[in-house]
């Protein structure tokens, strides 16, 4: 076991989130014990619970930790953006970039999107805790964008309720993810990453009521993907 006092307080708690995020991607949050936390974290079990005295708030940690990279990043962008259709664009290639890529070259974010596949087959904490600390701002958000298309006249009056719209367009990029995610993946799509998410946005837009001249021109995903790098 590693040296517990090399670490100051605060790159320990990293640490073990780091080490925790891993192993409880591969094992579940049921599944997963302490002893297997502090094994993986290098600490001992009397340590872990010092630092997190429950599997949830170790998870809220994780969250935490994990609301610090370019994703996110690009995440904050776009909520501090003016509702409108152009911004409504944004919001739906991103839900569908992040997911498609599925963490692509970040290993924490890819286990975060492993445990919610997790979570939903089990008892769904995860995936609650995770929707209540970043959905309400994004959902805010995404409607009010739609009621701007719509006094634009970018938005087509469909019946589909627009507080559902939102959740609608991130399960498609969830499937979207789970599907891709076997090294084989599950649906041959016959398309590159790139050719898919603007396959599955235009799908989306659609989707969620958007016209297509509007589609046509605010959405470059070229230029949003230049905008994410």
């Amino acid at each position: 076991m590693n040296n517990p006092a090399r670490l100051t307080g605060d790159e320990r708690r990293i640490a073990i989130v780091q080490a925790a995020t891993q192993v409880f991607a591969n094992n579940g949050f049921h599944g997963t014990t302490t002893r297997e936390l502090a094994k993986a974290a290098g600490v001992s079990e009397a340590l872990l619970y010092k630092h997190f005295p429950s599997k949830e708030s170790l998870f809220s940690a994780m969250l935490t930790t994990g609301a610090k990279g370019p994703s996110f990043a690009e995440f904050k962008r776009i909520l501090a953006l003016d509702p409108s259709t152009s911004t409504l664009v944004m919001m739906v290639h991103f839900m569908i970039s992040y997911y498609v890529r599925g963490g692509s070259g970040d290993n924490a974010t890819s286990a975060l999107n492993i445990l919610q596949v997790r979570s939903l087959l089990a008892d769904g904490e995860f995936v609650r805790i995770r929707h209540k600390k970043f959905a309400s701002t994004w959902i805010a958000k995404f409607e009010e964008c739609l009621k701007h298309a719509a006094k634009a006249g970018d938005l087509k009056d469909i019946p589909v309720r627009r507080d559902l719209r939102v959740w609608f367009v991130q399960h498609i990029a969830f499937s979207l993810m789970l599907n891709l995610h076997p090294k084989v993946p599950a649906v041959d799509y016959k398309a590159d990453r790139d050719a898919l998410i603007e396959q599955a946005t235009w799908f989306a837009l659609l989707g969620v009521g958007v016209k297509d001249e509007a589609i046509d021109h605010y959405y470059n995903p070229k230029a949003l993907a230049l905008l994410a790098i």
